[in-house]
């Protein structure tokens, strides 16, 4: 019950960064720069989970 509260506040602080990061790209007007970046964020993450669970941690 407690890793469903954990992975939560983790979903909510994704999205919270996220609507903070398309707020600074209508504000600059480069929304393609924050799309590719948050893209790469994304699979570093998921790479870096694959690395981990592969390893056996």
């Amino acid at each position: 019950a407690l890793s469903i509260l954990f992975l939560a506040l983790a979903a909510g602080a994704i999205i919270y960064v996220v609507a903070e990061l398309l707020g600074v790209a209508k504000r600059f007007k480069s929304p393609e720069l924050v799309m590719w970046g948050l893209l790469i964020g994304f699979l570093l993450g998921y790479a870096t989970d694959l690395i981990v669970t592969f390893a056996g941690a």
